[in-house]
């Protein structure tokens, strides 16, 4: 019977004992296999084998009893007639003992590649899960695991979320072994270090962990390894649900670690020095740390020129701000302090709230209510219908509420442009963030004006600045201590040329990305080079 162990952690403490805590299975554990065929078979019976779609195939290899078995839904048919057509038509030695016929069988039978001998139960039932096709021969004590899970997968497609009008248009899928070799097609160097871990406890998902073995500062990457490490539970589904497990705070709203689903994105940071996790079964990325400035910027800003560049980055702040104030600010003039606004705007929104059964607290709420409603409907809906949905219900919506009286057209300009600056935001988890504080500032402006968005923003930036990733501090670069990566790739984005050094925020081990900036070689055609003179030849009479 395979036991359980009751914890599988080497750094777990037992701070909260009174809590239940899950039986994580060690293979260290797991019964060790025995030459009975017979034993084997009842015990990968009474285990693995309770599906409908587990298959057992007996054939004779060198007169002794032998199975294959697999799950027939995810191995590879093909595979398994391969096999077991090697293991019936090779001719065996007469010589050969059965200590030596697990490396012959490897090595001149078996017609597959990554095939490994197991003699652990645990490990071979997790094979078994996996799409493996395991061989299982009378008289050896050990099983031969060979091929591969035969899966239909997606193709490379261009990011759905995250475009752009310039550079790769690459995304990652589903498929780890994918993924890492896309990120490796780019960033072809032998420093990319690739470690694979196993999470969970009954479906063992794969989670590798990429970063720049002489570039990554050590304590991030074991800081990362360990926390992976430490996460036990029946299932991974996904990379949001790790990152919420290895983050450093639980309750806040701020994402702590940058998800992307574009190849260029994770070959950037992870140049830069961060380490990015990859997790199978799923195609969005992670990249840690992540800190406030780093969901202002893409790799699309280092295809512009730097103009370009530090002109959108600004824009998006400006959005920033204009999806976080604009409805607060429009609750506490309206309904507060409207002797502070111009006079000719005041008179103009009071003659658009002329007939208007309610205050502006309420007319934004319920404005901004039906602005999410369409969001998300137009989200879960089929990609064409969704955006009919979200054109249409918002122009027929605005349009209805404004005849009925029900809202003045100057709000829902504010509103329109509020929803319209969310998308300007290059981080769909960072948008959504702002949408819930544009909440929160709102509840603020109605119960105190001026003074309540002022309280909002002080509570925000009070928590925000307590906040690290990875040990690192949420509002780096803009916490002042590191002003060059503030200015010279933060608020602006300088010349690449300039850019020679990685953020030291990070404390990388190589700080140097760049040689020193020089000018351009001179165009032999177009560059006269400088030197005496020649004096010109005289006439000959």
């Amino acid at each position: 019977m395979l036991k359980l162990n009751r914890l599988n952690r080497r750094d777990y403490r037992d701070i909260h004992s009174d809590r239940p805590k899950p039986k994580v299975p060690d293979y260290r554990d797991a019964p060790k296999m025995t030459a009975s065929l017979r034993h084997t078979l009842k015990y990968i019976s009474e285990t693995a084998g309770e599906s409908d779609d587990f298959a057992v195939r007996r054939t004779v290899v060198r007169n002794q009893e032998a199975v294959v078995v697999y799950y027939q839904t995810i191995a590879d048919q093909k595979q398994v007639e391969d096999v077991m057509q090697a293991l019936q038509e090779h001719s065996y030695p007469g010589r050969l003992s059965m200590k030596e016929m697990p490396l012959y069988l490897a090595r001149r039978v078996i017609p597959l590649g990554n095939v490994i001998l197991m003699d652990n139960f645990w490990e071979i039932r997790e094979a078994l899960s996996r799409g493996i096709i395991v061989l299982f021969v009378d008289g050896l004590n050990v099983a031969i695991t060979m091929g591969e899970k035969s899966l239909p997968q997606r193709p490379v497609e261009p990011p759905l979320l995250e475009s752009s009008t310039r550079g790769p248009q690459v995304a990652f899928i589903e498929n780890i072994d994918v993924n890492i070799g896309l990120v490796r097609g780019t960033l072809t160097s032998d420093s990319l270090t690739v470690k694979e871990l196993r999470v969970g406890y009954r479906s063992r998902n794969r989670v590798a962990v990429l970063y720049l073995h002489d570039v990554a500062n050590p304590n991030l990457v074991a800081t990362v390894i360990k926390r992976i490490q430490a996460v036990h539970v029946d299932k991974l589904t996904g990379s949001a649900t790790l990152e919420q497990r290895i983050v450093d705070n639980h309750w806040t709203l701020f994402p702590q670690t940058r998800a992307t689903s574009r190849v260029d994105n994770c070959v950037k940071e992870v140049g830069q020095g961060k380490v990015l996790i990859l997790v199978d079964g799923d195609s969005t990325a992670l990249i840690a740390p992540g800190t406030v400035i780093d969901f202002f910027q893409t790799m699309e800003d280092d295809q512009h020129s730097w103009w370009e560049a530090t002109f959108v980055r600004w824009l998006r702040m400006l959005s920033f701000v204009l999806a976080f104030y604009l409805p607060a600010l429009y609750i506490s003039f309206v309904d507060f302090n409207p002797e502070l606004m111009p006079q000719t705007l005041a008179m103009a929104i009071a003659r658009s709230r002329e007939g208007v059964p309610f205050n502006a607290a309420t007319e934004v709420m319920m404005m901004q209510l039906v602005i999410e409603i369409i969001r998300e409907a137009a989200m879960r809906m089929p990609k064409v219908m969704g955006q009919t949905i979200g054109i249409v219900g918002g122009l027929v919506l605005g349009q209805a509420a404004v005849e009925a009286g029900l809202v003045s057209n100057i709000l829902i300009v504010v509103i329109a442009l509020t929803a319209v600056s969310l998308f300007v935001l290059p981080s769909y988890e960072f948008s959504t963030v702002l949408r819930l504080l544009s909440w929160l500032n709102i509840l603020g402006a109605s119960l105190f004006g001026f003074y309540g968005v002022m309280l909002v923003v002080i509570l925000i930036l009070f928590h925000v600045a307590s906040l690290k990733s990875f040990g690192i501090s949420y509002l780096e670069p803009l916490a002042g201590e590191h002003w060059r990566d503030l200015f010279l790739d933060g608020v602006f984005r300088f010349p690449l040329p300039m850019l020679d050094k990685r953020a030291s925020h990070l404390h990388d081990q190589d700080p140097t990305r760049a040689s020193d900036y020089t000018d351009p070689a001179q165009h032999p055609m177009l560059e006269v080079p400088r030197g005496p003179k020649f004096p010109r030849k005289q006439k000959q009479t």
